[in-house]
């Protein structure tokens, strides 16, 4: 269970230092110098490859709530690609709780970027109801709920407080032997943040190459860690079988072994072609649309 906590901290802590970069005045450098892994890297295997990566490549790499950031400049997403906060009622089971949590946590991040203040309310109440569902009353407090009202219309600080509350739900579940429930929040967070930023590239566009290649490189090594995290769980839960089920045709689009027999792509992730970012576009909201079903 090490190699698993590992990867979730890794996960956690690179989310809220890139969301941190992007909200705030502080270098990159300074940033850097503030932040401790601490991990044995003979549990690990091939993580180390990533821990490895210059600080650049970090720096670039999108996560499930900063995610809404790589799309910030290409124009307000459609209201009805985010999740509808009322379907929070609907989610019974604990897959489904933390999968949506992971996607509110997204969709929240996206509507403070844009300034969307009532929208932002509406998803503090979908999260809070999940949190209560998956027991994060002590991440998902009423000093935190009301940290988010009260800077609502402090952009810099709000993504800040929703930073810090990814990080302390992933952390909490990680810390008390719920490794799959963080992932699977990893999981929601990373393809809502995919499905939102697959649908907003105008593919008329002259930077609609540029954009595909951005889109999916960058949000390649978040999905390789987790994949890597689900598979390598002591005595895999049948529901994080399940959920490796749901990502098994984007986990071989994206160059992994997968647990069905999917046909196989030709297309070299590395030559994102139109073709292939269709393939991936279809298959990103075919998964997004099996986790927020009720």
């Amino acid at each position: 269970m090490r190699y698993i906590r590992s990867s979730i901290i890794l996960l956690t802590g690179v989310s809220c230092l890139l969301l941190f970069h992007s909200c705030s005045t502080c270098s990159r450098q300074q940033t850097v110098e503030n932040i401790t892994i601490d991990l044995d890297m003979a549990d690990i295997g091939d993580i180390s490859v990533y821990l490895n990566m210059s600080n650049q490549v970090l720096f670039a790499l999108p996560t499930p709530i900063e995610a809404s950031m790589l799309v910030k400049n290409w124009g307000i997403p459609d209201p009805a690609l985010l999740n509808d906060p009322a379907n929070a009622s609907g989610y019974l089971t604990k897959k489904k709780q933390a999968l949506n949590f992971g996607v509110y946590l997204t969709d929240m991040t996206t509507a403070g970027l844009y300034e969307q203040t009532q929208t932002v309310l509406r998803y503090k109440q979908a999260m809070q109801q999940l949190g209560e569902a998956l027991g994060l009353q002590s991440a998902v407090d009423q000093k935190t709920l009301q940290q988010i009202e009260e800077n609502i219309n402090d952009k810099e600080k709000l993504l800040q407080i929703i930073s810090d509350l990814y990080a302390s739900c992933t952390s909490y579940l990680s810390e008390n032997d719920r490794d799959f429930y963080a992932l699977a929040v990893l999981s929601g967070g990373w393809v809502e943040g995919m499905f939102l930023a697959t649908n907003m590239i105008d593919e008329n566009n002259n930077d609609a190459a540029s954009q595909m290649e951005k889109v999916i490189m960058e949000n390649k090594l978040t999905f390789d860690l987790l994949w890597q995290a689900l598979g390598e769980m002591d005595d895999i839960p049948d529901e994080a079988v399940s959920l490796m089920i749901d990502m098994s045709y984007v986990a071989h689009l994206f160059g992994h072994q997968t647990l069905l027999s999917v046909p196989r792509n030709t297309e070299s992730i590395y030559n994102i072609t139109p073709k292939y970012f269709a393939d991936v576009k279809e298959h990103i909201r075919i998964l997004r649309r099996q986790f927020t079903q009720k």
